[in-house]
């Protein structure tokens, strides 16, 4: 019997639109041994925090921030734009 698919993704049975979703991922590493003098950030951190322990036998860190928003803001359509305000008061 070959092994269960896995499912990637969840069917929409509730018939709503999907919501809009963006999220960010900042990483940032270093090494414990080698101090303020090696310090990685960007997405390839933690590969190369990883990588560098591997080389060198030092033991490294990775502080990783995943942030995640739902929907979008709404415009205020009370603010004025500023060239309109300018333009009003002259």
């Amino acid at each position: 019997m070959p092994p269960p698919v896995p499912m990637l993704h969840r069917i929409n049975t509730d018939h709503r639109p999907p919501r809009n979703t963006s999220s960010t991922r900042d990483v940032r590493a270093g090494c414990h041994v080698c101090g303020d003098a090696v310090r990685w950030s960007g997405p390839n951190a933690q590969g190369v925090a990883a990588r560098h322990h591997d080389a060198t036998g030092h033991a490294t860190w990775c502080e990783i921030a995943l942030s995640i928003a739902y929907g979008r803001p709404v415009a205020d359509d009370r603010q004025l734009d500023l060239e309109d305000a300018i333009g009003a008061v002259a």
